[in-house]
């Protein structure tokens, strides 16, 4: 009897939102996107529907966007690589960038034209993609951010947007 009300138990805190257990359900479904795409840099991504997006930039490089629960962020925005550098520098350069700022580097993949970096910054994770156009000339940057409590429901998001991020 004692273990079936347990079960109950927790069964019903799954379904309260307020539970703690909630953080734990996804927080989109995979069809549930739509594709942000930039006029001024000519690139596109897939960002989930139930973001809320924020104001556009003066300069229209990017945009943010908001998870509905308000503790995660999507973030696209490009700028001209009018200093030449190339993948492999600003990789190094962003890392150390964020090891600065406090965050622990746990993934880092690069290849010839783009490179990721994933982190652990207090409570939060930080995923970050940079694609470079193939002449080299504009940097694209996908930024998400979410609490890590949440790893589970982001990781379709950081998937989806993170391969659909493209120059046009």
């Amino acid at each position: 009897m004692r273990h079936c009300l347990c079960a109950c138990v927790v069964f019903l805190c799954a379904l309260c939102p307020l539970s703690p257990f909630s953080v734990l359900a996804p927080v989109v479904e995979a069809s549930d996107f739509f594709l942000y795409a930039n006029t001024r840099f000519g690139y596109e991504v897939l960002v989930p529907a139930a973001f809320l997006p924020q104001e556009v930039p003066t300069n229209n490089d990017g945009r943010q966007f908001l998870a509905p629960d308000g503790k995660g962020s999507l973030a696209v925005f490009a700028f001209y690589n009018a200093l030449e550098t190339t993948p492999s520098a600003l990789l190094q350069e962003r890392a150390a960038e964020l090891r600065r700022e406090g965050v622990e580097i746990t993934y880092k993949a690069a290849r010839e034209f783009w490179f990721v970096l994933s982190g652990i910054d207090g409570g939060e994770i930080l995923y970050e993609k940079v694609l470079f156009s193939r002449d080299g000339e504009t940097v694209l940057t996908l930024l998400v951010r979410y609490p890590a409590v949440q790893k589970d429901g982001y990781e379709r998001i950081v998937i989806q947007t993170s391969r659909s991020l493209a120059f046009r």
